[in-house]
């Protein structure tokens, strides 16, 4: 390992490198969950391990510290996996590479993984260190939250003793998150047979270059979505011509998409009209985004003609990709700019017999989240692209001034002279979870700043980084 960081009297910034070695994405946490099980092993610590690689590890009380109430710490393992175009990094097989620019910690071509890895660094620093004073602990290291909380729906909450409770997900410090949303995860998916595309010839049509971002951050940005513009320009040349839709596919999980691509058979009296109506389209979205995505890209060319896809089912699937609800639903009138509810379309991808749209609505409003669930089943059912929801979580909204955040406050405000901001936010973190299953938690998020997560610009604040977690062994001194 390659180590870029300064590590003196700073361990959680050496385990912070040293989990970047391991590979840590979504569904894929196998290896990190094997090297926090040895960690704790090495420390004699006991510890819980279920089905879904969530782990619990826990810590006795600091010596004269017995009496006080469990505190339990916890964040998310996974990070996303997301990296520059062109570049050839294999997160499965190689380490991230860091660099340190301006006082902040980068990666090389990739995401940095502070989100959530500064979490699970701090929780490895606290279990190690036995010159801290401490309440008994539980560090609870939850699995697969990126794609939407999969890991904590499926933990054993039963086992949790604490009733106070720190969160370290979420992206400024100094703020505590009062208010966040809920989300769906689902999926609409159509099957179809292939034809043949006798006498026609294949154009591809690619989008890309687009702004993109966290599905949950940049709605308030008013972006583009690649694949709503694809399916925009689908939609207009199947209005008026006869096509093959060959295959549709783009965008990431939990990313705004910036790139997608769709292939058709067509005319060869046809094509010239195709290509027409597209860079019309294109023209029209340019000027509707020039200030939100100035770097849109259209390209086009001649690939290889293959069977198309059925015509029926051709037709559902551009209608509702067409009509598909995305982007910004409406804003809080108490936190400025705050989004509430948003809708997003995130990846599209094409089988030999499939395609598959992954669908997610959000809302800090259970109501409504549950409104757009039942909005998006009956738009697949009138356009015959079936709508199925595999997990849903709900958002939070706590008050502030409760015991713990009043320690919070208290520490933070005795080490910078700033009082601790309420925040709300649009992402989904595992707070809402924990509180469905675990009532009567008092909660606070402590956080390190980082920027532009879920983008290869993800960037940590190295001085945040060191202050939050003292500040975090300070609250942990006095509750």
């Amino acid at each position: 390992m390659n180590y870029v960081l300064d590590h003196e009297g700073k361990p959680y910034a050496k385990y912070f490198e040293d989990i970047s070695a391991i590979p840590r994405g979504s569904y894929k946490e196998q290896a990190i969950a094997d090297y926090l099980v040895s960690f704790a092993n090495s420390l004699g610590l006991p510890f819980t391990r279920d089905h879904a690689n969530n782990i619990v590890i826990r810590k006795p009380a600091f010596p004269g510290y017995e009496n006080h109430e469990t505190v339990m710490l916890q964040g998310h393992m996974d990070m996303i996996w997301a990296k520059r175009p062109g570049s050839t990094f294999n997160f499965e097989t190689q380490p991230l590479e860091f660099v340190v620019e301006d006082g902040f910690l980068m990666a090389k071509e990739t995401t940095c993984g502070s989100d959530d890895g500064v979490a699970v660094a701090y929780m490895m620093a606290v279990l190690a260190d036995d010159t801290r004073k401490h309440p008994p602990l539980e560090c609870v290291f939850t699995a697969t939250e990126e794609p939407g909380i999969v890991g904590a729906l499926q933990f054993d909450f039963s086992q949790i003793k604490a009733r106070k409770y720190i969160s370290m997900d979420g992206n400024l410090e100094g703020t505590s998150l009062l208010i966040a949303s809920g989300g769906i995860n689902g999926d609409y998916s159509k099957t179809f047979r292939r034809i043949a595309a006798s006498g026609k010839s294949a154009v591809e049509l690619t989008v890309s270059g687009l702004t993109g971002g966290h599905t949950s951050n940049a709605q308030n940005k008013e972006l583009a979505n690649a694949l709503k513009v694809i399916a925009r320009i689908l939609y207009a040349i199947n209005k008026e011509l006869d096509i093959g839709l060959i295959s549709l596919d783009g965008g990431a999980e939990t990313i705004i998409p910036t790139d997608a691509t769709a292939k058709l058979a067509v005319s060869e009296q046809d094509m010239p009209r195709v290509l027409e109506i597209a860079w019309g389209i294109i023209g029209e979205v340019k000027a509707e985004h020039k200030d939100s995505d100035p770097g849109i890209v259209f390209h086009t060319a001649v690939c290889e003609t293959g069977q198309v896809i059925e015509k029926e089912a051709a037709q559902s699937i551009i209608r509702l990709l067409y009509m598909l609800p995305t982007g910004l639903v409406n804003r809080s009138l108490v936190f400025d700019n705050l989004p509430i509810t948003s809708c997003s379309l995130e990846y599209v991808t094409t089988s030999e017999n499939e395609l598959i749209c992954r669908y997610r609505p959000q809302s800090a409003h259970k109501s409504k989240l549950l409104d757009l669930e039942e909005q998006a089943r009956v738009l697949g059912d009138l356009c015959g692209v079936p709508y199925r929801t595999h997990s849903r979580y709900f958002g939070h909204s706590i008050e502030a001034g409760t015991p713990l955040y009043q320690v919070y406050d208290e520490v933070w405000h005795e080490m910078t002279g700033e009082h601790i901001k309420p925040i709300g936010a649009h992402y989904g973190n595992e707070i809402g979870t924990f509180l469905e299953n675990v009532p009567g938690l008092d909660v606070i998020l402590l956080v390190a700043t980082h920027y532009d997560a879920h983008t290869p610009d993800e960037r940590l604040d190295l001085a945040s980084f060191d202050r939050c977690y003292e500040c975090l062994v300070k609250i942990l001194e006095r509750v």
